[in-house]
């Protein structure tokens, strides 16, 4: 670890050591905006300019939406399959394009390991930044959905004055209160603070499950010269209460048990009177910047985050098992499962460090801007004790089973992962027609398992390109190469270390911005192939699947403002995702649905006694999946649903405004998805917002 940190911090010195060198050799530019600060686009590029599926949503449509859980973002976005898992009332579900995403918070990657998951507060995000696609350029190692950037609230100087107090209730005991204000700490405004914190409640949907957050996050940013910016963020976060427990048998959720009746979604086959959690996270870090001129900036940027968690749940196997553990309906073994608690007390510490040089040159027929960089990881952790407390569990009398007792059995894991990664990257337009990139990374990461004394390396180099053609009428059509790879922390069933996730991905699309209207439409066409992918195994465990995983599809969306007052999105995406083996035999994957599709729409009244009054409505459709090979029901079909949203807001004057979302308006019960457990949907949620800003 010493000597990888060593030459971490060599490489970061020897970066900015040279840049006055280049900046002497670098032609002189004309002013270019910069990128906004967390952003994970470390080219400064736009999204609708990139050779790529991405996108950035704002805080104004994070609002619109009453996004209140992270999970909730990708809900009106094409190549999004969200809450697959049901509607956790502590964890967030989501998946692009078949696979799950790595998630970062300004710029910088989450560590991600069960519990100890750090998780994230949307009232505290200014913008939510994806990339629907594989992509290891920007992070090293990441999964092969996609890569999600929460942009926190920071002091901006044209904040300053600015404020926001926030109400909300809601179905459920929803309750919260927000406030946000910044300030400015010098007369010459470049020392400036903002300071962010929130109180929330909600009871689960599950029988006795609720959750508590207590939010802040207070930052400081100082303008130390016309050319350099230090910005220095840090949050504190507290969950408790009692976690939900959505894993359902197949039978009885997604085909009737034999008296015809189906298990309501209310029900909790937890353990509420015992099962709590508590779960902290506090973090801390800063962004460096400075503008040397003629075109070239360094930038800097480091996060520390601890994560504490206390926790204890109850959950059932998803059906019985015969003696060769082969799937039984829990209806013919009496309605007996097996069912386990689990203890889990420990903590995880994470350092993300990343250190680059950008440069930008232009002539008359180019435009180039390169970056090179470093960046580190260590994630000390997770360390901890998981104990689990066997039972058998009646589900005609489930409520027999709370409170019980016994001794568990406990396993300690200590897991301590470390990467070192250096990348190139380069963007060139040509002619102002032809955008060229490409890219190139190396990591070297390691993992110790350090109770049973396991190690494994893995030595990676990645490659991405693309290429855009930016035409008349506003076509843009592009093709692009993308790879990424993954070390994943954890144990499998058998207690040993993962071996490392590869994806490779071809992408073909076109980006339209059509002169006539003002407005943005994408069609994107993916081809990829996963190795050593991890899925459910049917016991609460994750084992990684011994035969590649083919995933195609294709996406559609657009963002379009008919009128001025009147805007509309459409998002539909087709995934097709399964493995096959060298027999030839293909096994489609569970939890994707074929197709989704989803639309919204919303007017907002300038005139006459509405003036002030904007009302919405979308309608998200969830297409048919399937379940896992080798579950109760093995490789049946999850039928579709469809949910409607409503949305109206008022505001009543300068300051003040008032909204009201009403999201599943029909209460439409429905299973979101089955691997060997099944997870319904939510059910409607009602919340009314009052804001005062200042």
């Amino acid at each position: 670890m010493k000597k990888t940190f060593f030459y971490s911090t060599v490489a970061s010195a020897v970066a900015l050591a040279i840049s006055p060198a280049i900046a002497q050799e670098t032609a002189a530019l004309d002013e270019v905006s910069v990128v906004s600060s967390g952003s994970m686009y470390k080219m400064g590029e736009v999204p609708v300019h990139q050779a790529k599926s991405a996108v950035a949503i704002s805080r104004e449509d994070l609002d619109k939406q009453d996004v209140k859980k992270a999970d909730e973002t990708g809900r009106y976005q094409a190549g999004f399959a969200n809450q697959v898992s049901g509607n956790d009332t502590n964890t967030n579900w989501f998946r692009v394009r078949g696979e799950e995403v790595s998630q970062a918070v300004d710029g910088l990657p989450t560590f991600s390991y069960g519990f100890f998951t750090p998780y994230v507060k949307t009232f505290g995000l200014e913008a939510v930044e994806v990339t629907k696609r594989l992509d290891s350029m920007a992070f090293g190692a990441a999964n092969s959905g996609g890569l999600i950037n929460y942009v926190t609230k920071r002091a901006h100087r044209d904040q300053i004055g600015r404020g926001e107090f926030k109400t909300n209730f809601g179905s459920n005991n929803l309750y919260g209160f927000g406030a946000d204000y910044t300030g400015k700490i010098t007369d010459d405004e470049n020392v400036r603070y903002r300071v962010v914190a929130s109180l929330n409640h909600a009871d689960g949907e599950w029988k006795d499950t609720d959750n508590k957050t207590v939010y802040i996050a207070p930052s400081l940013e100082w303008d130390i010269s016309e050319r350099t910016r230090l910005s220095i963020l840090t949050s504190y976060q507290k969950d408790s209460g009692t976690p939900s427990s959505n894993f359902y048998p197949q039978e009885g959720t997604l085909r009737a048990l034999p008296d015809g009746s189906y298990y309501s979604r209310n029900l909790n086959f937890g353990d509420p009177l015992n099962d709590h959690e508590e779960n902290k996270q506090y973090g801390i870090g800063y962004e460096l910047s400075h503008d040397f001129g003629n075109g070239l900036r360094a930038n800097s940027s480091y996060r520390y985050n601890h994560v504490e968690n206390n926790h204890r749940g109850g959950y059932i196997y998803p059906s019985a098992y015969a003696a060769d553990w082969s799937a039984v309906a829990p209806s013919a073994n009496g309605y007996n499962v097996s069912g386990q608690t689990v203890f889990n007390q420990g903590k995880a510490i994470s350092h993300s460090r990343d250190t680059r040089i950008s440069w930008d040159f232009k002539n008359d027929w180019l435009k180039n801007t390169g970056v090179v960089g470093t960046d580190y990881r260590l994630t000390s952790g997770p360390q901890y004790t998981l104990y689990a407390l066997g039972y058998t569990a009646n589900l005609r009398d489930y409520r027999a089973t709370w409170n019980h007792t016994g001794t568990p059995v406990g396993t300690d894991t200590h897991i301590k992962s470390r990467q070192l990664g250096f990348y190139l990257q380069n963007q060139a337009r040509i002619a102002d027609k032809y955008l060229l990139g490409f890219g190139i990374r190396h990591d070297r990461a390691r993992q110790n398992e350090y109770t049973s004394d396991q190690t494994i390396k893995n030595y990676h180099t990645s490659y991405s390109g693309s290429l855009m053609y930016e035409g008349a009428y506003g076509l843009n059509p592009y093709f692009s190469y993308s790879e990424s790879f993954r070390l994943p922390v954890g144990l499998s069933g058998n207690q040993s270390l993962y071996d490392p996730n590869i994806t490779r991905q071809y992408e073909l699309g076109v980006k339209y911005l059509p002169p006539w209207l003002d407005g943005v439409i994408t069609l994107a066409g993916f081809r990829a192939k996963d190795t050593g992918a991890l899925v459910n195994n049917g016991t609460g465990q994750r084992s990684a699947v011994p035969i590649p995983i083919y995933r195609k599809g294709f996406e559609l969306q657009a963002d379009v403002n008919l009128t001025e007052n009147w805007n509309a999105t459409l998002a539909y995406t087709y995934t097709k995702a399964e493995s096959e083996a060298a027999t030839g035999e293909k096994t489609r994957q569970s939890l994707i649905p074929t197709n989704t599709l989803a639309a919204r729409t919303a007017y907002n009244f300038t005139d006459g006694v509405l003036n002030g009054l904007t009302v919405g409505a979308g309608v998200r459709y969830l297409g048919h999946s399937v379940t896992s090979k080798g579950s109760l029901y093995s490789h049946a079909r999850v039928p579709s649903a469809t949910v409607v949203d409503l949305m109206a807001r008022y505001n009543i004057n300068q300051n003040w405004s008032a909204q009201l979302n009403v999201d599943n308006v029909g209460n439409r019960k429905y299973v979101a998805a089955c691997d060997y457990y099944c997870y319904y949907g939510a059910e409607r949620k009602v919340n009314a917002t009052v804001s005062y800003k200042f």
